[in-house]
């Protein structure tokens, strides 16, 4: 069995990095994305991830739009998503929220265990 692809989204290249090598040394292929344009690009380009980890303020097409975008699409709908944001207030309700910084240990153990349903 491949290991799971996440789609992790932050304008932020620091955040996107770390997100990268962490999630990559707990076993995930990790996709990166700026910005949600980009993050659209590669959901149109390549099979659903098993999960999205997204940033909610960004330049361009924010969080909240992405989301908007993934709730439409019916192969991408039933994709587990964290949110992982300084701004939390403008979070929808029902979604996985990761405060900034980041608690590592839990964000791996919310992807683990959303992708394994």
């Amino acid at each position: 069995m491949p290991p799971p692809r996440v789609l992790v989204v932050d304008d932020d290249v620091d955040v996107r990095t770390a997100l990268r090598n962490l999630l990559q040394a707990r076993g995930f292929v990790v996709d990166v994305a700026e910005d949600g344009l980009e993050a659209i690009e590669i959901l149109d380009g390549r099979p659903p991830p098993s999960a999205i980890v997204a940033d909610l303020m960004m330049p361009g097409i924010v969080g909240n739009e992405l989301l908007e975008y993934v709730a439409a699409r019916r192969e991408l709908a039933g994709i587990p998503i964290a949110i992982v944001t300084g701004s939390p207030q403008y979070a929808p309700i029902g979604l996985a929220l990761f405060r900034k910084p980041v608690d590592a240990e839990a964000l791996v153990e919310f992807l683990r265990s959303a992708i394994a349903r």
